[in-house]
């Protein structure tokens, strides 16, 4: 059954009844006898009915209705079907706003209430020993099996009458065997305002002034981590503050040469570049703290959480749609189309290839795609018993996105192949004591030891998938050095043994489970405080490598 909402409390009538068909039904309307109503206007005195749950006891909730259930009519439409003669009587045909699964055997309450005063609202009921309306020789026999009606004054004590039985309908629904799905769409990922914090010296942090001029280059660079494009797609910057607009002159650049539409010409995992209408005057920060941009969103990994209930006979199954993307250096096709994908419901699913949700009317999923959504998911419904069906809570359904920001940098892209090279900010190495420009990285606090060491040893279990890789740095210092350990250069453990320092680097190789690394350096300086930290590389964006299990040992 459906979840349940808190009702109100009007001197309710009840009705109960029992759902016997095997696997059980959708109850989709209710159908009322009435023969009189109030004759006041639309707006006042309506009647209200609901399907409640039955409590202990058999009585019908007091509290609380089935989510859907709640439904009301005004009086005229009343007046328009109610008669004093049963013969003449037409039902008033309550639709519900949601279906409601009823299981087979369960039994439940309708419930009918409203402000208008008593005898005012009058509806057919049959009893057991009196005439059949309109007959002097008929009378009713029998009253409805494993139902009684109800009636209370305050809303919460029931009183039963089981000689009594509203006079009512029950419709379901019939539902096709298979070939039933619903199709849902990737929502328009939201615009992201590129400064949270209003002024900073962390490059990765969204700072003030995110647009990055060179003197008399016609290049911008715009910082915006984790944007989700590739070069040649199509980004919209706008501002929504201090007034930065299409006619204001920012470094010597036209604001209307900025903001828009713009082509990306490079992209990195810490923003982009593009080309404006004409050259900057000073190489410096600009843009103010209001600059807005479109984003996308990369999948490498996805999950479709759904909150679905399959009665007996049923099933409910998922594929999707999906449109591929590029790694940052990767060598995948961008826009290409995915479809037709299996998808395990709430379970996570890794794709092969990263996947992209693109932006909505805007240019990339018109010229990319054709107007063709980049991500769409179908829910699949079948049933065997035709008065049953599979559903789910649309409200309750998402698409979880899982990115992975992993590069593999060059300086040049002179080195080898499949290699991205940064674009935004200046690329800086791993060696630099502020940490370089790899996007992926995990680093250690700084560790202090009693005594001092002249050899460190690092080891941790890991997963090294085919083409990526990662690289193992250390730091060491004394703390009565007037030199900050924080302030000292990253030194790469070396991956081939140079006796006497160690590395099982290269008899591993590639893994597809997790192997015992380790890295081992001899002969250090004295030191008595060291870090580590670990940067991972891949040239595409759902293959990258997991560690667990970090272990170092300082030793003399």
């Amino acid at each position: 059954m459906a979840k349940i909402q808190l009702t109100q409390q009007f001197n309710p009538i009840a009705q109960t009844f029992r759902i016997s068909e095997p696997g059980g039904s959708v109850i989709t309307s209710i159908g009322i006898f009435f023969s009189a109503a109030p004759r006041v206007s639309d707006d006042q005195l309506p009647i209200v009915l609901e399907i409640r749950p039955i409590v202990d006891g058999g009585n019908p909730s007091s509290q609380s209705y089935f989510d859907g259930t709640q439904v009301s009519a005004s009086a005229s439409q009343i007046r328009a079907v109610a008669s004093t003669t049963f013969s003449n009587a037409a039902e008033y045909k309550f639709t519900l706003r949601e279906p409601l699964y009823v299981p087979e055997n369960s039994e439940v309450a309708l419930v009918l209430y409203t402000s208008a005063s008593v005898g005012q609202y009058k509806i057919w009921v049959g009893e057991v020993g009196e005439f059949i309306s309109g007959s002097t020789q008929k009378r009713v026999t029998h009253q409805l099996e494993a139902g009684a009606m109800f009636q209370s004054s305050n809303g919460t004590a029931w009183n039963s009458n089981q000689n009594v039985d509203l006079a009512f309908k029950v419709y379901r629904a019939v539902f096709n065997a298979t070939g039933n799905y619903a199709t849902l769409f990737a929502d328009q990922p939201p615009v992201k305002r590129l400064t949270e914090i209003e002024y900073t010296n962390n490059i990765i942090r969204y700072p003030s002034d995110p647009i990055i001029f060179k003197a008399g280059s016609t290049q911008a660079r715009i910082v915006h981590p984790a944007h989700g494009f590739v070069p040649g797609d199509t980004v919209h910057l706008t501002t929504d503050t201090d007034g930065f607009t299409s006619s204001t002159v920012i470094n010597g650049v036209l604001g209307s040469n900025i903001l828009g539409s713009r082509v990306i010409d490079s992209a990195d995992a810490f923003g982009y570049t593009i080309t404006m209408g004409s050259a900057a005057t000073a190489t410096v920060h600009g843009g103010g703290t209001g600059l807005v941009a479109t984003e996308q969103y990369i999948m490498d990994h996805a999950i479709l959480n759904i909150g679905y209930r399959t009665p007996p006979q049923t099933s409910i199954w998922a594929t999707g749609d999906f449109t591929t993307t590029t790694s940052l250096g990767g060598e995948e096709y961008s826009y290409d189309k995915l479809d037709n994908t299996t998808i395990p419901l709430n379970t996570p699913v890794a794709f092969k290839n990263p996947m992209v949700v693109a932006t909505i009317d805007q240019e990339n999923d018109i010229t990319k795609l054709n107007g063709v959504p980049s991500t769409a998911i179908r829910i699949g419904l079948d049933t065997n018993n035709k008065y049953v069906a599979p559903y789910f809570y649309v409200d309750a359904t998402s698409l979880g996105a899982i990115a992975q920001l992993i590069d593999f940098q060059d300086s040049d892209l002179s080195v080898a192949l499949f290699r991205n090279k940064i674009t935004t900010i200046d690329y800086v190495p791993e060696t630099s004591p502020n940490g370089g420009t790899t996007a992926s990285k995990h680093m250690t606090v700084p560790f202090a030891i009693e005594q001092s060491a002249t050899s460190l040893r690092v080891m941790f279990d890991a997963i090294r998938p085919k083409n990526t890789d990662f690289n193992i740095w250390y730091r060491t210092g004394t703390t009565s050095s007037t030199t900050n350990l924080l302030d000292r250069n990253w030194v790469m453990f070396e991956k081939t043994p140079t006796p006497p320092n160690t590395s099982n680097y290269q008899d591993i190789g590639n893994t597809v489970v997790y192997r015992e690394f380790e890295f081992n350096i001899f002969d250090l300086p004295d030191f008595d405080e060291y870090q580590v930290k670990i940067t991972f590389h891949s040239n595409n964006s759902t293959q990258s490598p997991i560690f667990k299990n970090l272990r170092t040992i300082a030793t003399e």
